[in-house]
């Protein structure tokens, strides 16, 4: 009875990631989200769990209108219990379960001092299909345990260090700002608003950043001032504190919060190797509305050697082949006020990172769309220790080039986590390649894994979204013949019952689905 008694529950405790909250745009619904085109806020919504134990959600048989949800509480002694905790139900526009109420966002306004005021816009509670996309924390205990949640059916969860993410462009991911005037904005999220979930801490279930809605303010002078002009730039001490004068840039350098109060920002750097492709300065702002940021390069005397002048709010100059010494980098708007943007200078003296897949394999995997996840391992380092980040793309050739994809939620992932398991929901059906892109702030290693992955829907021969008539036409004269004589990847797109193979109850579901018997 006393060992009983040191028995402890394993609970999770789910937070909002707010770094992903920063992946916001002001755009529109969609028409999975009627009456299209209404002005909205979009944004990145991901849930991590930081607790003891596992977040397990297990589907039970449907009861009435929805599908009750028991969570399974592991224990320390290796036992575990259940508990009620909500319901799931079919999501039509994402073609699967979800579990109901996982999350609502809210905008909030900025009360004076930075101070948390009332809710001014609120978003419907949004379900989610649970499950493991990314790594939040790799050194949680319980990290690397078991079971893992890789699908979006009966059985959903978190491991402890590991994060669910929705990317802005999927159903529901958003607030409508329609009439809302322009200002500062608090946008806050919390997951399981309703306490649906037994976990260890219920007070860190929201997060909130500052978003900007409408044109910005006047800008206001930031820690570099005053740099606006070269002769300015060079009397500062060079590498102190907020000193426009940043002495040698031998890695990458990101300064944030900047503001244009005046007709330009002149910042100073060395180098001390000749750049690379892979090198280059950059200036980027979030502003939507009311300036257009550009850049110059300057050489030693201050003489422009080059422009980035695009009507975006992003501009970038490459440092290649540019030998060392001391530049320029002028940030000027022309036009309009730039109230906030980042200089980034990435200079050479960095050798690339090492990067290899994992999975997928050779030759490549078929994956049910919006319901199961492409699994992504990988291993590598930096010859120069430098921190490495991972980002994925997709094509349909395993070619580099502009028609390569970039995959939302899935860029500048640390190289360290060593996995990633990529949502389906937003991608096409057919065969895509993977391609990551490893860097370290400098040097970039591009690498096309080894396998294809094949993007299908239960049924759907034709790969047109829709398992119908079309299907049955194309199918129905396989159905007397052996698996080993169907096309390539029939046997699993025609296992309906996802058993595992395709037999005579997968034809039998697959006839009733289309109205065949």
């Amino acid at each position: 009875m006393a060992l009983a008694g040191l028995q402890t529950d394993l609970l999770p405790d789910i937070i909002i990631w707010d770094e992903e909250l920063h992946n916001w745009e002001i755009g529109t619904t969609t028409s999975s989200e009627p009456p299209a085109g209404r002005l909205a806020i979009r944004f990145n919504t991901a849930t991590a769990n930081i607790g003891l134990g596992n977040l397990e959600l297990i589907g039970q048989s449907p009861s009435g209108g929805g599908q009750p949800v028991n969570q399974r509480i592991y224990r320390s002694n290796g036992t575990s219990w259940q508990r009620l905790a909500g319901t799931m139900t079919y999501h039509a526009g994402h073609s699967h379960i979800h579990f109901d109420d996982w999350t609502v966002f809210r905008l909030r306004r900025v009360l004076q001092g930075g101070g948390v005021g009332e809710v001014v816009r609120t978003g419907q509670k949004t379900s989610f299909c649970i499950l493991e996309l990314r790594t939040y924390n790799s050194s949680l205990p319980g990290y690397n345990g078991t079971p893992a949640y890789n699908s979006c059916g009966n059985v959903q969860g978190l491991r402890p260090g590991r994060a669910d993410v929705y990317s802005s462009g999927l159903t529901d991911q958003y607030i409508d700002i329609t009439g809302l005037p322009e200002d500062d904005y608090w946008l806050e999220g919390e997951v399981d608003p309703d306490n649906l979930v037994l976990e260890v801490d219920e007070t860190n279930n929201a997060a909130r950043i500052m978003v900007r809605i409408g044109t910005p303010p006047p800008p206001q002078p930031d820690p570099y001032e005053d740099n606006d002009t070269k002769a300015i730039t060079d009397a500062r001490t060079e590498g102190a504190a907020f000193s426009p004068n940043l002495g040698l840039i031998n890695s990458v350098k990101v300064i944030n919060g900047l503001s244009i109060e005046d007709s330009a920002d002149w910042y100073r750097f060395r180098l001390n190797q000749a750049g690379t492709s892979s090198d280059f300065v950059k200036v980027a702002s979030s502003q939507t509305i009311g300036g257009d940021l550009d850049l110059q390069l300057c050489n030693s005397s201050g003489t422009v050697i080059a422009s980035s002048t695009s009507t975006q709010n992003t501009e970038t100059i490459s440092l290649n082949g540019r030998p060392a010494g001391t530049y320029y980098a002028r940030a000027f708007p022309k036009s309009g006020t730039i109230t906030n943007y980042t200089l980034t200078i990435d200079p050479a003296a960095n050798r690339p990172p090492t990067f290899n897949f994992v999975t997928p394999a050779a030759p490549g995997v078929w994956t049910e769309r919006a319901y199961e996840t492409v699994h992504v391992t990988w291993y590598g380092g930096d010859p120069d220790g430098d921190p490495k980040y991972v980002s994925f793309w997709i094509d349909r050739s395993p070619t580099t080039g502009p028609t390569n994809i970039p995959l939302n939620g899935y860029q500048g992932i640390p190289g360290n986590d060593y996995f990633a398991n990529l949502n389906t929901a937003e991608m096409s059906l057919g065969r895509w390649y993977l391609q990551a892109r490893a860097t370290d702030g400098g040097a970039e290693t591009i690498k096309w894994a080894p396998g294809w992955f094949t993007l299908y829907v239960k049924g759907d021969v034709n790969f047109d979204g829709y398992r119908d008539l079309l299907d049955w036409r194309l199918a129905e004269d396989y159905r007397s013949k052996p698996v080993n004589t169907y096309p390539e990847g029939w046997a699993t797109i025609l296992d309906i019952d996802r058993d595992g193979d395709c037999d005579q109850y997968d034809w039998k579901a697959f006839a009733t689905s289309v109205g065949k018997e």
